[in-house]
């Protein structure tokens, strides 16, 4: 892969425009109308796939991780849509805490608009953390919320010991860590120059003889020159559904990223130096299935030393 991938010629398709084609598309190809969607079959495999939360494990080593983050577990929620999702808190809590993560991070599309609100102390109420739990926006986040609503939305999360990172970072000292936000890219928001602006600053220095883990967060991969420019150990976002329909042998139709019209649209990968990560998310967007496309939550255990990546799903 180049060392700076260029923009896709190619056209970029709002999800919205896309599902509202996939029916017409899956109508006419020839080769498609031969399989039975429109089965009992073919839905129940949808529905198994929406509901189907898998648990990403992965193991990332550093030559130079600081000693506080040895063995240290990040868990990642990306893209939870409580606009439409089924899966209950009750089985994602679970599923979380069951890991007891030292650090928990969302990256963006929580919500969609103020009838969700509501939602939040049920689905994030009961996820703790012992270092903190921090959250950027996303697209949807910004879509459909006043200004006042935007605000009280901040302070939902505050109340819920969450910290929200709007181009911004915070410094965790016991763990030599500076957990950095770019707001949502999508939406014009992401001012990559601010949200490493404290960690440029050189007021906050290293506790140990490493230099201090720089975790990235941010919603979409479209940030990821401005980052790249900065530095970071790891980069996690989302946004993409890991394309949330596709059908088998086939690319997704849409990721809504640049990185995705060049076949990166999940899992992980290190570009332009930077380790990143693309959660697949757990919620959906427009319509409420997923096909070939499960749901995640990721976790990420931090060791020091050179070995390649490991990764386990359940």
């Amino acid at each position: 892969m180049p060392k700076k991938l260029t923009p896709s010629l190619s056209e970029n398709i709002s999800r919205r425009a896309f599902f509202s084609r996939i029916g017409g598309f899956i109508a006419s190809h020839w080769l498609l109308s031969t399989l039975p969607l429109g089965s009992a079959g073919i839905l129940s495999w949808a529905e198994y796939d929406t509901l189907t939360l898998k648990r990403e494990h992965w193991d990332l080593f550093y030559p130079n991780l600081p000693a506080a983050l040895e063995g240290k577990t990040i868990c990642q929620l990306s893209d939870l849509h409580l606009e439409s999702l089924r899966i209950s808190a009750e089985h994602i809590t679970q599923l979380v805490m069951v890991q007891k993560p030292d650090l928990l991070v969302i990256t963006g599309d929580i919500i969609s608009s103020e009838t969700d609100l509501d939602k939040l102390d049920d689905y994030l109420g009961e996820l703790t953390a012992p270092y903190g739990k921090f959250v950027v926006m996303g697209n949807n986040d910004y879509s459909h919320l006043s200004n006042t609503l935007f605000k009280r939305y901040l302070q939902q999360f505050r109340r819920l010991n969450w910290t929200p990172l709007l181009n911004d970072a915070s410094f965790l000292s016991n763990l030599n860590l500076w957990v950095i936000g770019v707001d949502d890219p999508a939406t014009r928001h992401d001012d990559v120059d601010q949200a490493y602006q404290k960690v440029l600053s050189g007021s906050t220095a290293p506790t140990s003889l490493n230099p201090p883990f720089r975790l990235v967060l941010a919603h979409s991969t479209d940030c990821l020159d401005g980052v790249a420019e900065y530095g970071a150990d790891l980069l996690l976002t989302g946004h993409t559904h890991g394309g949330q329909i596709r059908l088998p042998g086939l690319q997704p139709f849409i990721t809504n990223t640049y990185l995705g019209h060049h076949g990166i649209y999940e899992g992980y990968h290190v570009i332009d130096g930077i380790p990143l990560y693309i959660n697949r998310g757990i919620g959906e967007s427009v319509i409420p299935l997923r096909f070939n496309v499960l749901p995640e939550i990721a976790f990420f255990t931090l060791h020091h030393g050179k070995t390649p990546p490991k990764h386990q799903e359940i």
